[in-house]
């Protein structure tokens, strides 16, 4: 065999070697994040133990380290999966789709939402739990707080689309009045994912905070039939 053959194995191996590697390593932090999450569970961020995660890991202190610069960084992770799928929310709620006055009667945009939040309750009950309930001290311990100023905002933008877009409608809707309903959602969040409620209860509920909440809006912004 050439000198070029042998390098090419000595490569491979090489390689070989990184991606199993690359593969062990990649175990060990899905171990980590599932024990820290028990951890997270059971205690809240703040009371947490780094030691007692890396011990139920089977990973040492120091070790632990290379995987993740901190705790925070860990809780952040475990939570990211519902942190974007909030974002979302946040990111669709004034896309052109929605500045409409049809979404006031349209059963197609009632059965999107309602399958949309229940969708988000189901799959993130455990999250939700962790961020609203169990943050304090962490960098998210303020998320809820944080969230009701962005969605106060999101609000005021949507009813500046709608008048903008349907200048009859009342458009003079009180920066406090959506600041409240703003915290009204995430408490009701909060309510929903501490109570034990059937996927069916969930979905009934949902609808009829969904069909309260529309007929409101629509009077409230003067929206005429």
């Amino acid at each position: 065999m050439g000198i070029a053959g042998k390098k090419y194995i000595e490569l491979f191996c090489i390689n070989e070697h990184c991606s199993l590697m690359q593969t062990q390593k990649e175990g060990i932090r899905k171990i980590i994040l599932q024990v820290a999450r028990k951890e997270f569970i059971e205690k809240g961020f703040k009371d947490a133990s780094m030691r007692n995660i890396a011990k139920d890991a089977k990973v040492g202190l120091s070790n632990i380290y290379n995987y993740f610069r901190n705790k925070d960084e860990i809780f952040r992770e475990i939570l990211s999966g519902l942190l974007s799928a909030m974002d979302k929310v946040m990111e669709e709620h004034n896309s052109p789709k929605y500045i409409s006055v049809d979404i006031f009667s349209s059963e197609e945009y009632m059965r999107s939402q309602i399958d949309m939040f229940v969708k988000l309750i189901d799959n993130y009950k455990e999250d939700f739990k962790l961020l609203l309930f169990k943050s304090s001290g962490s960098s998210l311990g303020n998320y809820r707080e944080e969230f009701i100023e962005l969605q106060t905002q999101v609000g005021k933008e949507y009813i500046a689309l709608m008048k903008e877009k349907f200048p009859t409608i009342n458009g003079g809707v009180s920066d406090f009045f959506i600041h409240t309903m703003s915290s009204w959602w995430m408490s009701i969040i909060g309510e929903l994912v501490m109570h034990d409620l059937s996927h069916r209860e969930l979905e009934d509920f949902i609808r009829e905070y969904m069909e309260f909440g529309t007929a409101g809006w629509k009077k409230l912004m003067q929206v005429k039939d």
